[in-house]
């Protein structure tokens, strides 16, 4: 056990890992010697905004650690009994040959409830769905990923350790002012002073207070009370408490049969005030008796928390989101791999098919494998904003795809229909990221015709002059490509209009929907350096107008050149190193019916062998990123300390972006991206090849 410097108890942080390195780690994040450390300064003015001059001296956390489950928890007992309770805790959820994470947590909040929890997982390890059965309640507990952030770690600590701050002052605030409340009530009726001496004590309070009486008719309403649900006291006096605040009936009845039975309740309640916002209050009740012992009425004391719960369910979707994003990689991974030797054996087939039946057929694979591979394109775009090539797109026959998509897939209430002229201007774009995004925005207006209506897509060319483009922001004068999606669903107030584009943001109920559709588009439309103008009209419909830069030439549909007249080879070496034999066997196959010659290699140990061999006819290496054993980046440093001259193709079926900064990382400038097709293979060795030889690739 070891103990850093001395700060606020709310600042003590308990790490559990029976990895010492991780205890550094977390020292030199959370405890650095400089209490003026700009990481923490900017993480803490991130959360709570600029300090203010009686705050602004810096406090290091201080860190206790731990190695194992059964450790930490004597900590915590000895933390409480001294009365310097830790803030949070980091546990690490694999601790042989002890406690697990989740069993230490468990044993940690019979000790200490209210102790604020961080799970740190690889992901592998454990499974959010399983922690969440296995864990309640959910509240006080969050996972981190490892390798860790920094700046996630400084949020974490900082929010958490201030929540619990929060809490604890929350807790003793309303202690007192509950025994406050009941002693000077106690007091009052004994020397049975006016009402009005009674309500002035309350109405002091921040929390809504009121009194009911056994009949749960509201006898005492405070102005707090008023602020938070939009009843006056005058409106609330006399009438039930559950017509006031529309509350669940169960719920309430478990309520007053528990305070009748001991005296008192507490726990988080759903509401709805006057005007139909939702509430969410963490509630307090006591039973009050009269001289007699009798019970009299009830006390109830309710605090305020729907923004803090809005925080917290944006954290756990931002974990559920990134949970997502590296499971859909995974996924994406393995597809792009499996649909490769598909398209390339099309192709191969291709080349010796004369039959115009068995052409169609494989006409149809080889489609139905590269709408796969454009799937795999937007799931990834989604969950990870892949930047994909920007290559020339006709929108009209995107637009046609989505309109056959939405008919195809949307209620038959809802009728899509479709206006595109054949002269529409080109977009420098790409391709998955604006069928995302079109289809994004197609699904919002879906959402918004519960009852059935119609959607039109319309697309039109439109030159921007300098004067309009100065009263829209984020426009440049030029050439436009104007599409245009008009729905005839319920509209949106201006209030509502402003907001639709923040992230999470939703006015759909809880659960069906994330709120990230509408930002994800803009972030699309944004990164093509175009904007969008959104108007509404209540119980009229809404139009969308999306606005990407042109260039002022008609789309011209142009087929892919036959396969018999791609670049060939002259007999070169290409040394091809996958751990998918599917792939190196396809592969070969094509570069060896193009002229060249293939050394097949199934990992990089193996690659390295065979290039230290035949280092002297090797012309270039095509090898894959993901590998066991020896991955991509380590296989292209062994190989250019062998020869700082040679030639590297780089492939993954993973994000574009990643892997094409992982391959720059690594010394190499050429990438080709999973599926690929023998077209795309051919031209990038011609290139390759044809490339002088430098030093520094």
């Amino acid at each position: 056990m070891t103990h850093t410097t001395t700060t606020a108890a709310h600042r003590r942080i308990l790490v559990i890992d029976d990895n010492r390195s991780i205890h550094d780690d977390f020292r030199k994040i959370l405890a650095p010697v400089n209490a003026a450390d700009d990481a923490l300064e900017a993480a803490e003015a991130a959360l709570f905004g600029s300090p203010q001059p009686a705050q602004a001296a810096k406090q290091t956390f201080t860190i206790d650690t731990a190695s194992q489950g059964e450790e930490g928890l004597q900590m915590v007992k000895n933390a409480q009994a001294e009365g310097l309770p830790y803030a949070m805790a980091f546990v690490d959820v694999r601790m042989p040959p002890g406690w697990d994470g989740i069993e230490t947590t468990r044993q940690i909040w019979q000790v200490c409830p209210d102790m604020q929890i961080v799970i740190c997982t690889a992901y592998a390890d454990c499974c959010w769905s399983d922690v969440q059965e296995q864990i309640k309640p959910r509240d006080r507990m969050l996972i981190l990923k490892k390798p860790f952030d920094i700046i996630e770690v400084l949020q974490l600590a900082i929010s958490l350790t201030e929540k619990s701050r929060l809490l604890l002052e929350s807790k003793s605030h309303l202690q007192d002012l509950e025994q406050r409340v009941k002693l000077r009530t106690q007091e009052l009726e004994a020397s049975k002073l006016a009402a009005h001496e009674k309500a002035s004590l309350l109405e002091l309070s921040r929390d809504a207070i009121l009194v009911c009486g056994l009949d749960h008719r509201v006898t005492y309403w405070n102005k707090s009370a008023e602020r938070l649900y939009g009843w006056t006291a005058a409106e609330a006096i006399g009438r039930l408490v559950t017509e006031i605040k529309d509350q669940s009936s169960e719920v309430f009845q478990q309520a007053f049969e528990k305070v009748m039975q001991a005296g008192e309740w507490d726990g988080e309640l759903n509401q709805v005030g006057k005007d139909g916002r939702k509430l969410i209050v963490e509630g307090r009740w006591t039973l009050l008796r009269d001289a007699a012992g009798q019970p009299r009425s009830i006390l109830v004391i309710n605090t305020d928390i729907t923004e803090r719960k809005k925080v917290e369910e944006q954290l756990l979707r931002a974990q559920r989101m990134e949970s997502l994003g590296t499971l859909a990689g995974g996924i994406a991974h393995d597809l792009n791999n499996a649909l490769t030797p598909i398209m390339m054996s099309i192709e191969l087939l291709k080349l010796h098919e004369q039959d115009a039946l068995r052409l169609g057929v494989l006409a149809t694979i080889e489609n139905s494998a590269r709408r796969g591979a454009d799937m795999v394109r937007q799931v990834l775009s989604f969950s990870r904003g892949v930047e994909g090539q920007r290559v020339e797109v006709q929108a009209g026959h995107l637009l046609k795809g989505i309109e056959k998509i939405a008919n195809e897939t949307f209620l038959k209430n809802i009728r899509v229909s479709s206006d595109i002229p054949a002269n529409l201007w080109i977009v420098q774009g790409d391709p998955t990221q604006i069928h995302q995004m079109l289809l994004n925005l197609c699904v919002n207006a879906r959402d918004a015709m519960p009852n059935g209506g119609t959607l039109k897509l319309s697309a039109g060319n439109h030159l921007l002059d300098e004067q309009c483009a100065t009263m829209i922001a984020g426009a440049k004068p030029g050439p436009y490509l104007i599409i245009e999606l008009e729905d005839s669903g319920t509209g949106m107030p201006p209030d509502v209009v402003d907001r639709i584009f923040e992230p999470f943001f939703t006015t759909k109920e809880l659960g069906k929907g994330t709120g990230l559709g509408l930002s994800s588009a803009l972030a699309i439309i944004k990164s093509h350096q175009g904007f969008i103008r959104v108007s509404s009209e209540l119980d009229k419909g809404s139009k969308f107008q999306v606005y990407l830069p042109a260039q002022m030439v008609e789309g011209v549909s142009m087929p892919p050149p036959p396969l018999n007249e791609m670049p060939r080879g002259n007999g070169e070496l290409v040394l091809l190193i996958d751990d998918e034999e599917p792939v190196r066997h396809i592969t070969g196959q094509t570069l060896e019916s193009f002229g060249y010659r293939v050394l097949p290699a199934a990992d990089g140990v193996e690659a390295s062998t065979l290039y230290a061999t035949h280092k002297d006819q090797i012309s270039v290496v095509l090898t894959d990123m993901m590998m066991p054993v020896m991955d991509g980046p380590a296989t292209i440093q062994v190989l250019m300390r062998m020869n700082p001259k040679v030639r590297i193709i780089a492939a993954s079926g993973l994000s574009v972006k990643d892997m094409v900064t992982r391959a720059a990382n690594a010394g190499v400038t050429h990438f080709i991206p999973k599926p690929y097709t023998a077209e795309t293979l051919l031209k990038m060795l011609h290139t390759v090849l044809n490339t002088k030889r430098t030093t520094s690739l």
